[in-house]
């Protein structure tokens, strides 16, 4: 099985060659990852300028790494389009620091990674350890070891190529996760809206306070704060078919002046 892995914290990031170290037990791993910090950059790519790409000593046995001057979209096509000469078989981004839940995902360099993946049918994890105020130490152990059974799911056959599993893991010891719960992405999140500043604006975190907690249930969120860890299976249909009846009824009735004359 071959593995490639990613992230959007950077190439340094720890929790980055944790889940490489550990994903070594399932197949042939490939790091690909930036070279700097890249939250939040969500699944831009760097059009209008050159990204470098650089080999760097790898501290995982049999896995090369390589570090990307660009977006965490850039090294997941890097990776699987011209560093990979074999066909890559799953995708992992991760371990992020901090939770990728509900809305935010949308936002999320370390989700919208996995894209790359999913538009190839190629089998996509993106993992994140949730961590609010970043004091705690991060125990990046579980959520390995969740992202490696996961693994060995797809590999077997188990798993549907045609969805990316967001993967969120309390920062608990192994003795203090409740479980596993299958959940649905909450309609809300973390990034609050920008606040205005002297300087310009500035991103705060915090749940929001306007969805009720019915609207919670069954979420992500809710999920993670039980003590559960949180797999939320994602696809990303851009058209909205429900629409098009109404929608075809009403262009049927438009004078915009195209489509030549009506009789």
């Amino acid at each position: 099985m071959n593995i490639l892995v990613t992230n959007d914290d950077g190439i340094e990031s720890p929790g980055l060659w944790a889940v490489a170290e550990a994903l070594t037990r399932v197949g042939n791993v490939l790091i690909v990852a930036p070279d700097k910090q890249q939250s939040g950059k969500g699944s831009s790519v760097s059009l209008h300028s050159e990204t470098a790409i650089c080999e760097i000593p790898s501290s995982v046995p049999g896995a090369r790494a390589y570090s990307v001057g660009g977006t965490p979209s850039d090294c997941s096509m890097v990776g699987i389009r011209r560093l990979r000469q074999e066909r890559t078989d799953l995708l992992v981004s991760g371990i992020n620091i901090g939770p990728n839940v509900g809305r935010d995902v949308v936002y999320s360099g370390t989700v919208m990674a996995t894209l790359q993946g999913y538009f190839r049918r190629i089998p996509s994890i993106a993992v994140s350890l949730v961590l609010h105020d970043g004091l705690d130490k991060p125990l990046f152990n579980v959520a390995s070891n969740v992202v490696v059974s996961l693994a060995e799911c797809i590999k077997k056959g188990e798993m549907p190529g045609d969805c990316i599993l967001n993967v969120n893991v309390p920062n608990l010891p192994q003795e203090q996760i409740k479980g596993l719960k299958v959940t649905k992405a909450a309609p809300s999140g973390y990034i609050r809206a920008p606040e205005t500043t002297g300087m310009g604006i500035k991103y705060g975190r915090g749940r929001s306070k306007h969805v009720s907690e019915e609207q919670m249930a069954g979420t992500d969120i809710q999920a993670i704060d039980e003590g559960y860890v949180s797999i939320t299976p994602l696809r990303f249909e851009l058209t909205h078919h429900d629409i098009f009846p109404a929608l075809c009824k009403c262009v049927e009735g438009l004078e915009c002046g195209v489509g030549g004359e009506k009789n």
